[in-house]
């Protein structure tokens, strides 16, 4: 039987020319098990069409099969807002994965896009494409180990993977995880995880702390924590759950830019060279962070949750500290979505370039637009710029180059 998220996904996908053969087959045959579907389909020409059918076709179904579920479905539907409130400067037209009108087909399908933006839409954009179309990124790192040797972990298996001076990685589900149960008083070594563009990957510390690693990102760690701290460094975007150890504070190193001290806490670091800012946003507990070198010295601000420290190369000591921070757009990456509330074209670019894995080039002046809204990362890229159409900007695809234009 096709399922609310699957019959979502090959309507969506059937709009923007994306299905494979497989997927092909799966929505003709639906299509020709009642003359309800045939209808369904003929119906639907767009994205807006797409989810008032939907809606109507499943409330209709559920009423000849389940009226509990209906009733509150329809509850749902009455009390729980369809979208993430976006701050409208104009009139907002919006484009939404059909998932977005009821809260269980959101939860079922992962995404939606709401656009805004400061002009009123005159022209659609246009989608050129010279090639087969991009996927997004998946699950995978290289590992590279104490003796210099690297280890390529979208390929491997679930298992061991290796020993390091008695303590065993063990690969699980896409998370590398450290046991230094055998590791007794050897020296300590250090491994670093790379996660090149279109690659995101998570693994657990030796002391059980849990990172998540965005794309073109990297973490050195030992692998043994020892001494009187726990010392890291990290550069691109990574995602902290710390260990609570009082007596041997987890310091992070950014690219020697910045630093953070912590005792057990949840945090995001952004901390990518063509970003402006370092920023570090603060979910729980409570960070100190530094400016400059190592902890001990520079200037430094104690954040509370919901508050995000900005540190500009230009301004190595000065912090500024935004109080009501968008926690959810900082960490939405980790959940699979992209967040584009309040976002410049230019800041939407430079994470599809990173997840996507392509170039990004400007044929003019770029466009001053702002988005807002989120959308699943599991897109390709011809899907994620059908859903940016809205914005007034035309795309070329050439190879791996998106050419922006005018």
């Amino acid at each position: 039987m096709m399922t609310v998220a699957n019959l979502t996904e090959l309507l969506l996908k059937h709009l923007q020319g994306n299905l494979t053969e497989h997927e092909q087959q799966q929505l003709d045959e639906w299509i020709s098990e009642s003359n309800r579907n045939q209808r369904l389909f003929e119906s639907v020409d767009d994205e807006e069409q797409l989810r008032q059918q939907l809606l109507a076709y499943h409330i209709e179904e559920l009423e000849d099969n389940e009226g509990i579920i209906l009733s509150k479905i329809r509850q749902r539907i009455g009390t729980e807002a369809p979208v993430t409130p976006v701050r409208r400067i104009q009139p907002v037209r919006r484009w939404v994965w059909a998932a977005a009108s009821v809260a269980l087909l959101v939860a079922a399908t992962g995404g939606y896009l709401l656009l805004t933006k400061e002009k009123t839409v005159s022209t659609p954009t246009s989608i050129v494409k010279t090639q087969t179309d991009i996927l997004p990124g998946k699950t995978g790192a290289v590992l590279t180990l104490a003796d210099g040797s690297q280890v390529v972990l979208d390929s491997m298996g679930n298992g061991v993977i290796g020993t390091q001076n008695g303590t065993q990685l063990t690969l699980k589900n896409g998370e590398l995880a450290y046991d230094n149960a055998g590791a007794g008083a050897a020296a300590v070594v250090y491994n670093n995880l790379v996660t090149p563009n279109g690659r995101q990957f998570q693994l657990v510390l030796p002391d059980g702390t849990k990172v998540w690693l965005n794309a073109a990102s990297s973490l050195r760690y030992p692998t043994a924590f020892s001494g009187k701290t726990r010392e890291v460094a990290v550069t691109g975007e990574v995602y902290f759950e710390v260990a609570q150890n009082a007596n041997q504070p987890f310091i992070i190193d950014i690219d020697n830019r910045a630093h953070i001290q912590v005792l057990g806490t949840s945090f995001n670091v952004n901390a990518y060279d063509n970003e402006a800012n370092i920023k570090t946003t603060l979910v729980d507990g409570s960070v100190k962070v530094f400016a400059g070198g190592p902890a001990k010295d520079g200037a430094f601000v104690v954040l509370q949750p919901g508050q995000q420290a900005h540190i500009t190369d230009e301004a190595k000591d000065a912090i500024r500290v935004v109080n009501r921070a968008d926690v959810d757009k900082a960490v939405a990456w980790k959940s699979g979505i992209f967040n584009f509330n309040n976002s410049s074209l230019e800041e939407v670019m430079r994470q599809v370039a990173r997840w996507y894995d392509i170039e990004v080039v400007y044929e003019n002046t770029v466009p001053d637009i702002r988005f807002g809204g989120k959308l699943s990362n599991d897109v390709s890229l011809t899907g994620l710029l059908q859903s940016l159409k809205e914005s007034e900007v035309n795309f070329r695809i050439e190879g791996r180059r998106l050419i922006v234009m005018p």
